[in-house]
């Protein structure tokens, strides 16, 4: 696919965002400077349709009208042919705001601030707690991320004979062309959308881009000339959605033996203004509530909170990695306080087949912790060196006594298939069609960011119908000539649309010998049972299938200056059938490196409600350099075995196991990242 900054028609115009100055307020004029020929500005009252973008449920304003939200809320669009003389003209921009005391506190908040609350209980907590032999409290704070796209992200507008032609990178191309058409007061078939390049997106692409989308058609429907908005590296950086921060208040009870018999997460995730993506982050935070845990009696309390910030969003799933990073590193401290080691704790209290789900549902399926945990145990030496570096943590009593080392184990699920909300379950399909030189062609609307999930969509058609790989194509996503496929997250591209490919190629089978060439078939996908939440509980399936995953993590703090060096981090991952395993291996090490960049540098202050300039420039991206052996291994890549996502795994491993590394080497109770020199210093003798 094309990338976005190489696409530049004949006539095309430039546009740029003028921005909010203020969190919050009234707006009170927006004025711009005389305006040469050929040039324009835009506010919400120029918009033709709508002035509301829709996402799942949530409306967010296309451009700001009568009051702001968060400061660098959009609030008009100049547009014309010279970047140069653009950004001219956006500097003498008028704004005047009447400011009023932005909302910016989330961890304690009041009633009004609750935009989506999530509550359900199993068993009978508080008994449980009441005659468990040990219990434990902590809370850990998961902070924002950036997710430094390859590209800044964008949107090109232009007219294709009667119809407004979209390039963007999206994981939701439907999504795109249906705000585009509310916002221009069109039919939605008078929109058509070709994705660009969409790159690792970790799952910031769903909403986005359709709002940018919006802006770009908006410039070209008024000026009649193609737009594209691209945005600044800094701009993207400072203005588009970040993981939303999140707050996890863990207690938890072990009974005599030392097995989970106890737990209630409190839950707060601070979504920012319009909170588009509020009631599926915080449903996914809960259903993680419990980790990859068996536990009888459980009680999770979720709130999602809004504030004066810019909107918050996903990041590598959405919201499930910070109540695994909660949980496996409380599970560290509990296997401590059972006094047993990590591997064997896990073993007593993991998830089994037939084991109840907070929903209620039986667990479908095996997990394979038992292969996963000794794999990594052999490969990383684990059991050894946990030993020899506790026995050290136990006895030193100065930096000097012994090399300052860790290591730390963690382990989780990555849910595929699971709804969405606000979705309408049966609304997504997938067309193939085998023409006359048994030729197939696969549409579907899914964008994807890698030829993983492509080479999976192949092989599955090819082996289903016996005909060569060379034989199956995938026709670039199109709103015009491919069905609607949904949105591609939760690992959607390989559970559902894989599954959709199979049935319209079982179809196509069944018809093969019986009708005339060329033969076409549509699937549609239909989710079993849709989550509800009602009256203290959640009921339905949380996910059709799970891929499982391990990390180790080996760390070693300088004696003296204690920064944290990983010294290396071991995978291992159930992903059912690998078709591509150095594919796949590569995308793993991408997302582990990704991921330990989080626990190191990687820090974003939004204390104040925003992205400071400053902090673009100080955001620290891991270098290649400082990363150490990155080791994957697979399970269960059986060849009948079904395939599944996995790119979420080390985002849900990888953190806590560092964490738990770094607190045995510092001998420390650590509760967030990244870990540095000066936290580090600051737990000493504590």
């Amino acid at each position: 696919m094309t990338c976005l900054s190489d696409l530049a028609p004949e006539g095309m115009v430039h546009v740029l965002t003028i921005r909010s100055p203020s969190a919050r307020g009234r707006i009170v004029a927006v004025e711009p400077p005389h305006l040469p020929k050929g040039y324009r500005l835009a506010v919400a009252a120029d918009i033709p349709g709508e002035n509301r973008l829709r996402s799942l449920g949530v409306e967010v304003p296309i451009l700001a009208s009568g009051r702001v939200a968060y400061e660098g809320e959009p609030l008009a669009l100049l547009a014309g042919p010279d970047p140069l003389v653009l950004a001219e003209l956006a500097a003498q921009v008028r704004v005047e705001i009447e400011e009023e005391e932005p909302l910016l506190s989330w961890e304690t908040f009041s009633s009004d601030q609750v935009v989506a609350k999530r509550v359900a209980v199993v068993g009978d907590p508080e008994l449980a707690f009441s005659i468990a032999d040990k219990v434990l409290e902590d809370a850990y704070v998961s902070g924002p991320l950036e997710h430094w796209y390859s590209e800044p992200q964008g949107a090109l507008a232009s007219f294709d004979y009667d119809k407004i032609a979209v390039r963007c990178a999206t994981q939701w191309p439907y999504h795109v062309r249906d705000s585009v058409a509310l916002a221009l007061g069109s039919r939605p078939e008078e929109v058509v959308v070709r994705p660009t390049r969409l790159g690792a997106h970790l799952d910031g692409k769903l909403w986005y881009p359709s709002l940018l989308a919006c802006h770009a058609a908006l410039a070209a429907f008024l000026l009649k000339r193609p737009a594209r908005l691209l945005l600044t590296r800094e701009e993207d950086f400072r203005f588009s959605p970040k993981r939303a921060r999140s707050s996890v208040a863990v207690r938890a009870g072990l009974d005599p033996t030392g097995r989970l018999s106890a737990l209630d997460l409190r839950i707060a995730v601070n979504v920012g203004a319009h909170a588009p993506l509020a009631e599926e982050i915080l449903s996914q935070a809960c259903l993680a509530a419990s980790g990859a845990y068996a536990c009888p009696n459980i009680r999770v309390e979720g709130y999602a909170v809004a504030t004066n910030s810019p909107p918050m969003g996903a990041f590598a799933g959405l919201g499930a990695a910070p109540s695994f990073f909660a949980l496996e590193t409380t599970a560290a401290r509990l296997a401590e306080a059972a006094g047993q080691d990590p591997v064997e704790w896990k073993a007593r209290n993991i998830l089994r087949k037939g084991s109840a789900l907070i929903t209620g549902e039986p667990l479908k399926e095996e997990p394979p912790y038992d292969e996963i945990a000794e794999r990594l145990a052999k490969a990383s030496d684990f059991r050894r060196k946990w030993a020899c570096y506790e026995l050290v943590r136990k006895r030193r009593t100065d930096r000097g006594d012994g090399p300052l080392r860790g290591i730390g184990f963690a382990f989780a699920y990555q849910g595929a298939g699971s709804s969405l909300s606000g979705e309408t379950p049966g609304a997504y399909a997938v067309e193939a069609v085998l023409d006359k030189e048994l030729r197939l062609l696969i549409k579907t609307s899914a964008a994807v960011s890698g030829g993983s999930a492509i080479d999976i969509w192949r092989n599955s058609a090819a082996e289903l119908l016996g005909i060569p790989l060379e034989s199956v194509a995938v026709a670039p996503p199109d709103t015009d000539s491919a069905p609607d496929s949904g949105p591609v997250s939760l690992s959607r591209g390989i559970a559902v649309v894989n599954k959709l490919v199979e049935r319209s190629c079982l179809a196509i089978q069944k018809r093969r010998f019986r009708d005339p060439l060329p033969i076409s078939a549509r699937s549609v996908y239909r989710f079993p049972k849709p989550l509800r939440w009602a009256e203290g509980r959640v009921e339905g399936s949380p996910f059709e299938t799970a891929a499982w995953g391990g990390a180790v993590v080996e760390v070693e703090l300088d004696a003296w200056s204690l920064e944290p060096r990983p010294l290396g981090v071991w995978l291992c991952v159930d992903g059912g059938r690998i078709v591509s395993p150095g594919r796949a291996r590569s995308a793993l090490r991408a997302c582990a490196a990704g991921a330990l960049g989080s626990c190191l540098r990687e820090s974003l202050g939004c204390d104040e409600g925003r992205v400071a300039p400053s902090a673009y420039y100080r955001y620290g991206l891991l270098p290649l350099s400082e990363l150490p052996p990155i080791e994957v291994d697979f399970v269960g890549a059986e060849r009948r075995s079904a395939a599944k996502g996995v790119g979420e795994l080390p985002f849900d491993t990888v953190p806590a196991a560092f964490l738990a590394a770094v607190s045995l080497a510092a001998g420390a109770r650590l509760d967030t990242l990244p870990v540095g020199p000066e936290i580090l210093a600051s737990t000493e003798g504590a």
